[in-house]
């Protein structure tokens, strides 16, 4: 946007008007003297027009003022200098101009005394200027032919849309600044949150006694044929519902074995609440019971799930471990899942057959770690869960303290409805847990678990004290079990340049053993690194983990293993190479065991292509163990084919199989067949749908969406004509408006009672809903906020009103302290409730102007920045003395006139701070 005056929307037609009467009309012929090429026109101060330089794909900042001439078009020296940020002076006592232009050997030199001109881009290096510049009100307007041949780039004027194309094919100096500001800002991008979501008005979703629950069905079924140990007929259910009941949030998962008898069936009634609101005085942020999930000890008992109950202040998501995090979550039937740790994948798993994905003890590094877990459906769909672990910073608040306590029985549903494929002891177990924060760097921790291990009940008390010293973090841990034994260990988590490090030490005493412990552990020591090599334009990333363990029994037990990753456009591929080596002792003999992983992931067009295998490269029986490729591919938007090889070395076995998917709109239909090298055959077909209430239409709809695994938010989308924010009797509703929530694209269009539903939504993640303005259809409409912010909740059905208000305008004129017109401020339009709605600068006269304003009550405050560096009071006077204004039917053009900023009163203590919190250090203000 330019830095000069804005044509406000009541100008538009006659800003139009007036260009097209330049273009089309006659050069005015005044009387003029002839200057010896038949020139008689002369600049009217009202004829000009403000131009924006263009070149490729870039506007300049700043405009150039134009005339057209009865020869062509001039624009005016000065604004052409000041655009191109040329080192050129002029001074108009000389009649001179002198400078260089786009490097320091182009000298440049002007003088209208002589009538020359003199640069590197002029044949012979001096040229005549008679007739190439015009006297205007604001200076030396000059030919655009004249400038093309001066400065070596083409200036082509286009007065129909107030452009001056720049053409050249050089890299110019300006060219590069514009570059280098792309790319910061770029950066900046990448750097800071696309919203700044607390910006936004919130939709509360308060919790009902009941809401109606949303249902997700898959229901498969299969005949086979030379499979040993294996029915011939099979088919299996599985219902997932979630829902609230009785001010909470749960689901329920109904799994059949694949002889459609009742297997399991798991619930969890539980409230997150990231604000920590629950539980009065415990102010707790979690809060479940049933089939729940704890937390894991640091040197006793790991992560578990089953049937119990589970409560807990800390931040949903933060990791328990010093160096290490477990991850877990629903995977539906025929689902897999693959784990992206920084953008590099690090571990794939196939659907287990128990509706979870978990990857446990996932290593961290110093600083920030980025996972991602990626799901992928058996009928095409990727569904993404994103979590970030800071490790060494932002662990605990000073005087904060954190506590966690459950107690659930290990690997066991809320009912076991078979319990044929039970193979672990589901004992029970509990755990509690404190940890607080001494300093900014340095923290406590205190626990005691019981559970059952290792055929006994064992009770441990643990603590650990985490201090960080500069870029590394440093944990002591120690855990006691009760008649028994000790441990002790050291870990630390730093970074030198660009290479991540853990060192790490534990010593155990007497007969201590636990889930993380082996009885027969006397001590161990371990080493790991993570850094990147720069292989040209790519960066290899290099992970490696040394062990060395002291047995009781007197063995050695070394480790090693080194993984990589190389992503490359589209290409994502994982290798990890694990070397086990235990030397003999007198109950045990040697064993050495070397394993290779590969993972890979590609897009090739219309087919991705994923992969994973894994050689026994040493050890009882080397060679391939298992390998399995497999490829999908869009054939059109609602078909997918799919095909897979698999090798299962144990069995010496190839299995093949192909799929076709057809989604429609409300299921999901797949057929499927398989082959196997050892006589096996068969074919399946599985049904995927969900059901939920429909309050747009009225009962239940089926879609083909995860409705019970996703949020939903039912829009209506109302004209908003008093400008109050709320949806009033007599006010129309909208139809055929695009709504959106977040950065993703939606086919949510509204119905003719103004309504829509956006279905999934990820849970527990705060996201803006808002409308897409460009199909409102009348310009003069406009979004009374721009986006409400939801937090989803599964299977449940969020219910948002988006006010589209009739709009107006507020212009200005800014005076100083001094009462001069001030340029470049940047003012900022504040509504009702103190949200900022709209911001400007004003121009190089002082004016601003707020376009398409919504009917409100508003305020104009300086910026915060600008008020500091200015040292001025921020609020601003409004309408005739008044404090604000209102924009409404028949006063929607708002004109403050002369608006003066106030210098800080420093008996105000709200003002002061506006000047105390500059940085004693930065450069005094502008």
């Amino acid at each position: 946007m330019s830095s000069h005056r804005r044509l406000s929307l009541s100008g538009v037609v006659a800003g139009l008007a007036a260009v097209l009467g330049l273009w089309a009309a006659p050069a005015p012929a005044l009387a003029q003297e002839d200057d010896g090429r038949g020139s008689t026109w002369q600049a009217n101060e009202d004829d000009y027009l403000f131009l924006q330089p263009v070149i490729g794909k870039y506007k300049l900042t700043l405009d150039v003022r134009g005339y057209r001439t009865d020869r062509g078009v001039c624009l005016d020296l000065a604004d052409v200098i000041q655009s191109l940020d040329l080192p050129i002076r002029i001074d108009k006592k000389s009649r001179r101009a002198t400078g260089w232009m786009f490097a320091e050997d182009q000298t440049f030199t002007l003088d209208r005394d002589s009538e020359t001109v003199q640069n590197m881009n002029i044949t012979g290096g001096r040229a005549p200027i008679a007739g190439d510049i015009y006297d205007t009100p604001e200076g030396w307007c000059v030919d655009t032919r004249a400038l093309s041949r001066w400065f070596g780039i083409s200036f082509n004027p286009d007065l129909y849309n107030a452009l001056v194309r720049l053409e050249t094919d050089r890299d110019l100096p300006f060219m590069q600044a514009i570059e280098r500001r792309s790319r910061a800002a770029r950066l900046e991008r990448r750097s800071k949150p696309v919203f700044d979501l607390s910006k936004f008005p919130t939709a509360d979703m308060a919790y009902r006694p009941w809401r109606t629950p949303s249902l997700d069905v898959v229901a498969q079924g299969e005949v086979t044929s030379g499979e040993a140990g294996r029915e011939p007929t099979a088919g299996r259910v599985e219902l997932y519902a979630a829902g609230e009941a009785l001010g909470a949030s749960y689901f329920a998962r109904f799994a059949t074995d694949n002889q459609l008898n009742p297997q399991t069936l798991r619930l969890r009634a539980y409230r997150n609440d990231p604000a920590g609101g629950l539980l009065g005085p415990l102010e707790a942020t979690q809060v479940a019971v049933g089939d729940v999930e704890t937390i894991a000890g640091r040197l006793t008992g790991q992560t578990q799930v089953g049937r119990g109950a589970f409560v807990s202040n800390r931040p949903i998501g933060q990791t328990n471990r010093f160096s290490a995090t477990t991850l877990r979550g629903t995977l539906p039937a025929g689902w897999d899942a693959e784990l992206y740790r920084n953008g590099q994948l690090i571990a794939f798993q196939d659907d287990r057959g128990d509706g979870r994905y978990e990857f446990v003890e996932i290593e961290l590094f110093y600083g920030r770690n980025d996972l991602e877990i990626v799901l992928y459906g058996p009928q095409g769909q990727i569904r993404r869960e994103k979590t970030s672990v800071p490790v060494g910073f932002n662990q605990i608040e000073p005087g904060q303290t954190y506590y966690w306590a459950g107690v659930l029985q290990t690997q066991r549903d809320l009912l076991q409805l078979n319990r044929d494929n039970v193979f672990l002891p589901q004992k029970w177990r509990w755990g509690v847990g404190v940890e607080r924060g001494l300093d900014q760097r340095t923290s406590v921790a205190l626990g005691m678990q019981s559970l059952f291990f290792d055929g006994a009940r064992r009770t441990y008390a643990e603590g650990a004290l985490v201090r960080t010293l500069g870029a590394m973090q440093l944990e002591l841990a120690t855990a006691h079990e009760f008649g028994a034994g000790a441990v002790a260990e050291a870990n630390a988590l730093g970074r030198i340049g660009s290479v991540n490090f853990g060192v790490n030490g534990l010593v155990s005493f007497g007969s201590f053993r636990s889930e993380f412990a082996a009885s027969d552990l006397d001590w161990r020591s371990g080493f790991t690194f993570d850094t990147s090599l720069a292989l040209g334009k790519i960066s290899l990333p290099i992970q490696g983990d040394l062990q060395h363990s002291q047995l009781i029994d007197g063995a050695r037990l070394n480790e090693a293993s080194l993984t990589t990753s190389v992503t490359a456009g589209r290409v994502a591929i994982s290798a990890q190479l694990s070397h086990q080596e235990r030397t003999a002792s007198l109950i045990a003999p040697a064993r050495t065991d070397t394993r290779l992983r590969l993972l890979a992931n590609t897009r090739m067009g219309r087919w991705r292509v994923r992969g994973n295998a894994v050689w026994a490269l040493q050890g009882p029986r080397p060679g391939l163990e298992r390998a399995n490729v497999r490829v999908d591919a869009n054939l059109d938007e609602r078909s997918d084919v799919q095909g897979q090889v698999e090798y299962i070395g144990q069995a010496d076995e190839f299995r093949f199989t192909a799929a076709y998917t057809r989604r429609f709109d409300k299921l999901l239909l797949r057929g499927d067949a398989f082959v196997t090298t050892r006589g096996g055959v068969g074919a399946g077909v599985q049904v995927a749908f969900s059901l939920g209430s429909d309050p747009v239409r009225g009962g239940v709809r089926v879609s083909q969406a995860k409705l019970a695994r996703n949020g939903q938010a039912d829009v209506t989308v109302f004209r908003d004509d008093d400008g109050n924010g709320r949806r009033d009797p007599g006010e129309a509703v909208l139809k055929d408006v695009l709504v959106e929530a977040g950065q993703r694209s939606t086919d949510a269009w509204t119905s003719e009672n103004g309504r829509t539903i956006i279905d999934e939504l990820r849970p527990f993640r705060p996201v803006l809903v808002g409308v897409d303005e460009s199909t409102l259809g009348d310009p003069f409409l406009a979004p009374a906020v721009k986006g409400i912010v939801i937090t989803p909740r599964p299977g449940v059905m969020a219910k948002i009103e988006i006010p589209i208000s009739p709009s107006g305008e507020v212009e200005g004129l800014l005076l100083g302290v001094n009462g001069l017109e001030t340029p470049g401020v940047a003012l900022e339009l504040v509504d009702r409730n103190g949200d900022v709605v709209a911001e400007t600068i004003s121009e190089f006269d002082g004016f601003f102007l707020f376009q398409r304003v919504p009917y409100g009550q508003y305020r104009i405050q300086v910026a915060e920045e600008a008020a500091r560096k200015l040292e001025v009071a921020r609020g601003l006077p409004g309408l005739k003395g008044a404090p604000g204004f209102t924009v409404r039917q028949g006063e929607d053009i708002i004109r403050l006139g002369p608006v003066r900023l106030r210098s800080v009163n420093r008996d105000d203590p709200s003002e002061i701070p506006q000047i105390a919190a500059r940085d004693p250090k930065s450069s005094p203000p502008e």
